[in-house]
């Protein structure tokens, strides 16, 4: 334990030193909330998306972005780190695998709490807060971070150069926002975007994270949640057998 957070602090000191590059984590996810929920609100006053109002279903899918956007800063951080950040420090000790994927879990994690704070105390001084309800959803959306920081952790495995880096960031990020029921009900999509948001996992994260605001248990939500922490898990499993490689990527 000691060792894993010796190394989240490299991981947290490392994100300050950079933290203009890093500017977009802290007001991406406010300004998403800020001014595109708070606008399409005005579009469906009063009206009720799967059973809730609308500033409640965007605010779960605003920690949903979050989520995903953790995912894709933890893949970068691995792939950076086998180059020559804290990872490749470690590899000159006796750290193991799961001490290097601690200390990830714990940076990353720790920068997404503070992001989705931040999303609840918005909420709440826009005046559009259910206190006990929102909360609930938070700790909800941080459990998924949770989840998509280890998924980052074992893609972050798989990339040995920025350019792949960058192309799995660029081809995915988008399509898993806009196909999961983030801002929008699937209710009437194409039939081609209902089967993508079948097969995207945060349909289902999306689906657990509002759940306090709906009356039923989300019996799918957390069916499609284990079934994707078994797959990260497995993912995980697959890269430790690799941990000691550092990335080949020349220049």
């Amino acid at each position: 334990m000691k060792t894993s957070l010796t190394l989240a602090r490299f991981h947290l000191l490392s994100v300050w030193n950079w933290r203009t590059s890093h500017l977009s984590r802290v007001i991406e996810a406010p300004a998403y909330f800020l001014f595109m929920v708070t606008g399409l609100s005005t579009l469906v006053a009063g009206a009720r998306i799967d059973g809730m109002s609308y500033d409640d279903f965007a605010y779960a899918g605003v920690l949903v972005v979050i989520a995903i956007r953790a995912l894709f800063w933890c893949m970068g951080d691995v792939a950076n780190d086998r180059k020559w950040g804290v990872y490749a420090v470690a590899r000159t000790t006796d750290v193991s695998f799961p001490q290097y994927i601690g200390s990830i879990l714990a940076a990353n994690t720790l920068v997404a709490t503070v992001q989705i704070a931040a999303i609840l105390v918005l909420k709440q001084l826009l005046g559009r807060g259910s206190p006990v309800q929102d909360l609930r959803m938070a700790g909800l959306a941080v459990l998924v971070c949770l989840l998509t920081v280890l998924t980052g952790c074992a893609l972050g495995f798989g990339i040995n150069s920025y350019s792949k880096r960058d192309l799995m960031t660029s081809l995915f990020s988008l399509p898993l926002v806009m196909t999961a029921p983030l801002f929008y009900s699937l209710d009437d999509l194409p039939v081609f975007m209902r089967v993508l948001a079948a097969v995207n996992p945060f349909t289902y994260c999306v689906l657990l994270v509002r759940s306090p605001a709906t009356e039923n248990f989300p019996t799918q939500a957390v069916a499609g949640c284990l079934v994707a922490a078994l797959l990260v898990a497995g993912a995980l499993y697959l890269a430790s057998g690799r941990h000691e490689l550092a990335s080949n990527e020349q220049g």
